[in-house]
């Protein structure tokens, strides 16, 4: 590191960085943690905190706290998803964290994923989708990995990050918040969803998987662990499948079964909850179904113009 650079643990302590987190943290107006201690109670006396966090983490007294657990109810009758939430402290700590990481992440994420980065989102992702139809990319593969953020190996995602950042600061305080996942159970795996920071580290731990398909000239869009791979072939589409699984295999994953399928969009297909076939697409708003047909679909991706690939 050239001499008089700040350590990226360093460029997370600042306090202005700490301060953009806690008002990040506190415009989320989320739950309290373990603690009890609530959002107005933090409210309070923050600057304080804010120095005393910072001087916890300096002094090497820091220790995070258990994660509150809430299950909430999922789009499907009957199944719910369990989050793991921080307290305060360790929200403002998280976010100012990834504050720091994600500018330098962004340079180096592939244009094929969506989900949880600035400026991207559904949008866009849809955009891409209909992209590869107009270059008769037709066939699917409409691909679910088996409970992705339960399973990402803690070794391997330190791993990446260490080969990615310029330096280790954050990584002993990334492994802390990590072995809160499943404390006393003796698993190193899954990344606690509740947390400001998961959303990033999913991407870092994924983002080997859209290299490994970018390398071999496969087309993907992927939005956080739900992703699909289009294909002008059949035989196309096949190498694609079995790429895939040595790709998960490699990352410790695997595809979910039941909810993996090749399939086209002549037989039409779901993603990210919109429904896609030859014609167009339709999705559901505040309970009304719109569908937007080929005509329209059309001035969605002009802005892109003729050189897409």
């Amino acid at each position: 590191m050239p001499q008089g650079e700040y350590t990226l643990l360093q460029q997370a302590l600042n306090l202005d960085v700490l301060r953009q987190a806690w008002d990040a943290v506190a415009e989320n107006q989320g739950i309290p943690g373990v603690d009890h201690v609530s959002i107005k109670a933090w409210r309070r006396n923050w600057e304080e905190r804010l120095v005393a966090l910072a001087r916890s983490v300096r002094a090497n007294t820091y220790t995070p706290h258990k994660l509150r657990r809430r299950s909430i109810p999922k789009s499907e009758p009957g199944e719910y998803r369990l989050l793991r939430i921080p307290t305060i402290a360790d929200r403002v700590l998280q976010r100012a964290v990834a504050q720091v990481l994600t500018p330098r992440y962004e340079r180096i994420f592939l244009e094929c994923s969506y989900g949880y980065r600035p400026g991207r989102g559904l949008r866009q992702a849809v955009q891409r989708v209909l992209l590869h139809r107009a270059h008769d990319r037709l066939l699917v593969l409409d691909a679910d990995i088996d409970a992705c953020f339960d399973s990402i190996d803690h070794e391997l995602l330190l791993r990446f990050l260490q080969a990615d950042l310029p330096d280790d600061s954050l990584l002993p305080l990334i492994s802390a918040w990590l072995a809160q996942t499943h404390p006393g159970s003796g698993s190193s795996r899954g990344v606690p969803m509740g947390s400001p920071l998961s959303p990033l580290l999913s991407n870092v731990f994924l983002h080997r998987l859209d290299l490994a398909l970018q390398q071999q000239g496969f087309h993907l869009v992927r939005y956080a662990d739900d992703f699909i791979v289009m294909a002008e072939t059949e035989a196309r589409l096949n190498r694609a499948y079995a790429f895939v699984e040595q790709a998960l295999a490699d990352l410790l994953l695997h595809y979910e079964p039941s909810k993996t399928r090749l399939t086209s969009f002549e037989e039409g297909f779901t993603f990210l909850g919109v429904y896609f076939d030859e014609s167009g697409y339709r999705y559901t708003w505040e309970g009304k179904e719109i569908a937007v047909d080929g005509d329209e679909v059309d001035g969605l991706f002009s802005q892109y113009g003729p050189d897409y690939d």
